[in-house]
């Protein structure tokens, strides 16, 4: 353009002096003022395709800080739903080895961490399985500003309603970090910044998502620059951190849509010279358009971005299966609570039994095929008559506008229909639902206090009525005080100093003498008296007491151990919380290493439910224990999965075959059950304890059928532990002659 702008001068110069000489022909100076109007209008082409140029790189940059902004808005989003969870508080603050995490957030699109109140990395998942610290990936300097901007507490958490997001680095790449505290959605709000565990998901502005960026902004050759060097026909924009410090630039391709045009349209300007006031008109028109065109779609893709972050602040739908979600179950729960739409209404939990082995088994593809189905069934047979929701992997939920006996009636037809098989990928599949209610009774209770009720019921039909529907009752609701009553006490600093443990002995077959003991937790509250051991040792499993429990227990065994006869031996039962944490595994290995005890003594009875929970943790955990020469039982076998494969899978020494069996003992089947089952231990190098004897002929039987161990109350009931030393001393002092035996 440089040329036209000196060829301007010259010809203007030249002008002046045709005017002032006067004797220049008409046609020079027509030729002279036609040349002198087509380099103006090229001057003016040329100012209006430098500023067309311009506008459009402007809009670019637009566009893509948009992009950004909906990044920023639907990560934040995602990072918020996942850290405000009910399911998340339950389970970030255990062991992070817990499998829901590893399955949660172990795939995420991005970099999942969860750190401490402190930056300590807790957990970490890239996809390259290189996890450095969070401190490594994305500098001290941002892992502090992120603390810096973690809310104070629990309530500012919820109040908030999104996660926080700054602009930084991951190693050399830049990224958008959202973080938030993992907290509970309702209940107490206890927690603060010196307690959090927070949820970290870094997504990279890389390569892929600049390409996705480009193709949806019409730009070509979007990339990162990290020193704003750039091509003689590219364009860029700066892209600040969370400091306001440049840490690069994302260059493109200019579009250049002036330049286009004059490409496009320079064979008319030559072959139509004369008509050049009509091409720059023409020209200035296709300007106009492109630049029309291009702020119509940067408009529309800041619009498109406004959209997808409502959109994404309004979503409700579960995608897999096409069901209302759980933010808006939640939604719906609030807006039922105006009085007058509560003359009929039922919340109801639905909760898939048997659905985790199907996933094991068959994999994930098959196991979405069955939520797609059961999700199906659930539609088709509740019809108009409810509201269905899919709120976690394998849970649902409706909000029917029915009665108490409708509702029920409704859940027991949706518990008939998903127990029939169902045809999946070619396999027959089997699975059912146990569903618990709570409806509408009393004007005081509000949808959210019905939600509750019915997970109560919920619990109660799993443990007590799986693939049944359950009703919430008075005798629920004076069982949940109770349970409310139970947990607020295990949590009173006096709950470990009222814990005591008896023991029941275990007798041999074979001579009828005490061969050892199992403990048992007992609890005798101030304020409660004496509870039911199973009553405290559920509610304990639902929270971190358990361990408690379990720790206290291995302590008194080796304790005990150290006075007992050195033949005798004592079992301790662990849970599936204990197996799946790794700091109670830890604590109870240093204590047997710091005992004198022989390993040997000990036993840990583990039930064959809590295994299936997560298998490959609990084989882990049980082979640590082995490794130093501790024995493991199965215990309550029969009850759970009874699964045989799992006999040679499991690190195992013992079998404790349920007392239901011995009970049963009349029935002849009973009887072929506890052969077959003692025939198979021996043949795989196992003892097999009865539990449950109660009679002489039960254990004459179990003589003849040639077990190896008894336990029951026909021996001794549980013991308080100095009871069961003397006991058990004077068993091993007798001779085995003078010993009781139990057939003449």
């Amino acid at each position: 353009m440089a040329i036209f702008y000196a060829a301007l001068g010259k010809i203007y110069r030249i002008a002046l002096r045709v005017s002032r000489a006067g004797s220049t022909s008409n046609a020079t100076l027509l030729t002279v003022l036609i040349c002198l109007s087509v380099l103006t209008s090229v001057l003016i082409v040329n100012v209006l395709v430098r500023n067309a140029d311009e506008h459009a790189d402007q809009l670019a940059a637009i566009s893509i800080s948009g992009a950004i902004d909906r990044e920023r808005s639907r990560i934040s989003n995602e990072t918020f739903i996942n850290a405000h969870w009910n399911d998340a508080y339950a389970h970030a603050y255990g062991t992070m080895d817990d499998p829901w995490i590893v399955s949660q957030w172990g795939t995420p699109i991005g970099l999942g961490y969860v750190i401490d109140a402190s930056g300590h990395t807790l957990f970490a998942h890239l996809p390259t399985g290189h996890e450095p610290p969070l401190a490594d990936l994305i500098g001290p300097d941002t892992l502090q500003a992120l603390l810096a901007r973690v809310p104070p507490n629990e309530a500012a958490v919820r109040k908030r309603g999104d996660a926080t997001v700054l602009i930084g680095k991951a190693g050399k790449t830049p990224a958008l970090i959202a973080f938030s505290p993992i907290v509970r959605e309702h209940g107490p709000a206890t927690l603060d910044r010196s307690t959090y565990r927070i949820f970290v998901d870094i997504r990279l502005l890389d390569a892929k998502l600049l390409d996705e960026w480009g193709k949806g902004f019409g730009l070509r050759q979007l990339r990162w620059s990290p020193d704003d060097t750039l091509a003689p026909d590219e364009a860029s924009t700066q892209v600040r951190d969370w400091s306001g410090a440049v840490i690069g630039t994302i260059a493109w391709k200019r579009l250049a849509p002036g330049s286009l045009a004059v490409r496009e349209l320079l064979p008319v300007i030559i072959l139509c010279i004369v008509l050049f006031l009509a091409v720059a008109a023409i020209i200035a028109r296709r300007i106009h358009s492109l630049n029309h065109e291009l702020t119509v779609q940067s408009l529309s893709a800041i619009e498109a971005g406004r959209q997808e972050r409502e959109a994404r602040l309004l979503a409700d739908s579960d995608e897999l299966t096409g069901l209302y979600n759980r933010r808006r179950f939640h939604a719906d729960l609030e807006s039922a609570a105006i009085p007058a739409n509560l003359h009929a209404l039922t919340v109801g939990l639905i909760d898939l039994d048997r659905f985790k082995p199907i996933n094991d088994t068959f994999g994930h593809l098959v196991g979405d095929r069955v939520l797609v189905e059961v999700a199906r069934l659930l539609h088709d047979t509740a019809g108009a008559s409810a509201r269905l929701y899919r709120v976690g992997g394998d849970e649902f939920a409706m909000i029917a506008r029915l009665d108490g006996k409708a509702a029920l009636e409704l859940a027991e037809r949706i518990c008939a229909v998903v127990a029939a098989p169902m045809r999946i990928c070619d396999r027959q599949i089997s699975v059912g639902v146990s569903i618990g209610l709570g409806t509408f009774v009393d004007p005081e209770l509000g949808p959210v206090d019905l939600a509750k009720r019915a997970d109560h019921a919920l619990y109660h039909a799993k443990r007590e009525k799986p693939g049944r529907a359950v009703q919430f009752n008075l005798e629920l609701e004076h069982r949940l005080l109770d349970d409310h009553v139970i947990e607020a006490e295990l949590h009173a600093s006096e709950f470990e100093n009222e814990l005591h443990f008896d023991v029941q002995p275990i007798v041999s077959m074979k001579s009828g003498a005490v061969v050892g003991g199992e403990l048992l937790a007992r609890w005798t509250s101030a304020r409660l008296g004496a509870v039911e051991p199973q009553r405290f040792i559920e509610i304990a499993e639902r929270s971190t007491l358990i361990h408690v429990v379990t720790r206290k227990a291995m302590r008194h065994a080796l304790e005990l151990l150290e006075v007992l006869p050195p033949e005798k031996t004592l079992s301790i039962n662990v849970s599936a919380c204990d197996l799946h944490c790794v700091d109670t595994v830890d604590a109870m290995l240093a204590m047997v290493r710091k005992s004198s005890v022989d390993p040997h003594r000990l036993c840990i009875e583990v039930t064959e439910t809590a295994v299936m929970r997560n298998l490959d943790a609990a084989i882990t955990a049980l082979q640590r224990f082995r490794a130093i020469g501790i024995q493991v039982a199965l215990d309550d076998f029969g009850t759970g999965y009874s699964s045989l494969s799992n006999l040679h899978r499991l690190p195992l020494d013992k079998v404790k075959l349920d007392r239901s069996f011995a009970l049963n003992f009349d029935n002849r089947y009973s009887i072929s059950i506890i052969d077959a089952v003692v025939t198979l231990c021996h043949s795989l190098g196992l003892a097999c304890i009865v539990e449950g004897v109660e009679t002489a002929s039960q254990a004459i039987k179990l003589q003849n059928i040639g077990g190896d161990l008894m336990q029951g109350y026909l021996f001794s009931y549980p013991l308080h532990s100095k009871v069961f030393v003397a006991f058990a001393a004077h068993w091993s002092a007798q001779s085995e002659a003078a010993r009781p035996r139990i057939a003449g």
